[in-house]
């Protein structure tokens, strides 16, 4: 069988949003990059509190570790973490789908904690997978989270369409309604409420950091209430869902290659793995403006400023100042280290 899975966030689909920029092609590395790019750090990113995200990761080697079950247990499992894990980082879910290689989230960091919320996230997600699935190795993929910040309003809608028909653009089921596994529907930004109970695997019931039902609603994205209010914005998303469902639909047609249906899908072995061609070291954008060249450029502009103080920043840390003022925005040097940070611009 063979599944055309789309890239995912972190990587550019072949339909995504007009601009998403990557500084690799704009700008000379510097130094703190170099010394990034040579021991596999993850890339440097401006962790601000409101910011809008755009989040992927992917299991190890494109198993179907996330594949849906028919008792539905995985469904639980996944909306038990992100909840939990929300709950405790103040991080508010817009839409979150769980496919069979990966998953996907549009989420707000209300308080600034994003790389802590994923941590959690996925470790708990990884676990209770390994338990439920007898899975011996790691789930995840060794490259870190797939995230970039959505600029505009406009880009929020394309990444919620996006997530939204993914497994329609997977060849996986018809209408994005049909998939069996996690997911949401434009009807379900800022009014769903998903009650998730313990999963049996993993979580000990006597311990009471896990709690025996967790709730977590999916909220309308600020920017999208603002400039649309909550009926329209839904309105816009469906209507974006219902061209990319169509686009796929064309697809199949044009390559003669039928959707797998939900049935076959719950049929799946969690050891096999994605045979659909991926290309490697593709473009792995920071943000998303959807076409506005204003958002853009000033979150280039922003972006390269931030790299240039934190390098001069890093390198008087190096060399035993330990009073350096890190730029705003910073999140390892700061949490980690104790390291100051400048007010924000």
């Amino acid at each position: 069988m063979n599944w055309r899975t789309p890239a995912t966030y972190g990587e550019p689909p072949l339909d995504g949003p007009p601009i998403d920029v990557d500084l690799r092609r704009n700008r000379a590395p510097t130094v703190g990059t170099l010394f990034a790019l040579t021991w596999g750090m993850t890339r440097r990113r401006i962790i601000e509190p409101g910011t809008l995200w755009a989040l992927s990761r992917r299991t190890t080697r494109r198993y179907f570790l996330l594949n849906p079950d028919q008792s539905r247990e995985l469904e639980q499992c996944y909306w038990y973490c992100l909840g939990l894990a929300a709950d405790r980082f103040g991080v508010v879910v817009h839409a979150g789908c769980l496919m069979s290689t990966h998953s996907h989230e549009i989420v707000t960091d209300v308080r600034g904690m994003l790389p802590r919320f994923l941590q959690e996230f996925h470790r708990l997600l990884a676990l209770t997978t390994k338990a439920l699935r007898g899975w011996p190795g790691e789930v995840f993929d060794k490259r870190s989270t797939g995230q970039h910040a959505l600029l505009t309003p406009e880009a929020a809608i394309e990444a919620l369409a996006y997530l939204i028909s993914n497994p329609v653009e997977a060849g996986a089921v018809r209408y994005a309604k049909d998939w069996p596994g996690a997911h949401t529907l434009p009807r379900d930004v800022g009014t769903r409420v998903v009650k998730a109970t313990r999963p049996a695997h993993y979580f000990d019931p006597d311990n009471a950091n896990w709690p025996d039902t967790v709730e977590l609603r999916l909220e309308m994205p600020t920017a999208l209430e603002l400039d649309y209010g909550a009926e329209l914005a839904q309105a816009r998303i469906a209507e974006r869902v219902r061209q990319r469902e169509h686009r796929a639909w064309q697809e199949c047609k044009r390559t003669g290659i039928a959707f797998v249906g939900a049935k076959r899908v719950l049929r799946q072995a969690p050891t096999k793995r994605a045979r659909s061609y991926e290309a490697f070291r593709s473009l792995n954008p920071q943000f998303a403006a959807a076409g506005h060249r204003g958002a853009a450029s000033e979150a280039v502009r922003r972006l390269r400023a931030f790299n240039a103080q934190y390098d001069k920043a890093l390198a008087a840390w190096t060399s035993g100042k330990r009073t350096v003022r890190f730029p705003h925005g910073t999140w390892w040097m700061r949490v980690c280290h104790g390291a100051r940070c400048g007010p924000a611009p």
